[in-house]
């Protein structure tokens, strides 16, 4: 579900927890400044037990949108939690006129590139040296909606 403000309330310390053990601890920064609104992003997350058990943050800029972060909690992989995000992010960029998608993934996380594919992201180019701890390049995916 596309989370409002009360909702992003509500959620904010397990989509963090999540998120923080992902990507080394700026999720909370990101959902902060989201519910002060000082960013325009969308929260979707899937709850589960009244628990969230993933989220995808996402930004739109006219008719396109970047997928920022995605992450599910460890015991909620391998039950389609990524799948719904994704089925739900397509849908409401359909209904909101969104033409194309974009992502980066770490050049070496083959199970997220291949998932993003098997989505209708295809790779479109490298970002060198884009990710820290450790240096990595970013591959950069597209979707044509």
């Amino acid at each position: 579900m596309l989370l409002d403000f009360s909702s992003l309330s509500k959620f904010r310390v397990e989509i963090s927890r999540i998120g923080d053990s992902a990507f080394h601890g700026n999720t909370s920064l990101f959902i902060e400044d989201i519910i002060n609104k000082k960013t325009p992003y969308k929260v979707f997350a899937v709850i589960r037990e009244e628990k969230a058990a993933g989220f995808l943050i996402l930004s739109t800029v006219l008719d396109e949108a970047e997928i920022l972060e995605v992450a599910v909690s460890e015991k909620s992989r391998r039950c389609r939690i990524g799948s719904e995000l994704m089925e739900e992010v397509f849908e409401w960029c359909t209904k909101n006129g969104i033409s194309r998608i974009f992502l980066e993934v770490r050049e070496s996380n083959f199970p997220a590139r291949m998932y993003y594919k098997k989505y209708g992201f295809a790779e479109n180019g490298v970002r060198k040296n884009y990710y820290r701890d450790p240096v990595e390049n970013a591959v950069l995916m597209s979707k044509k909606m």
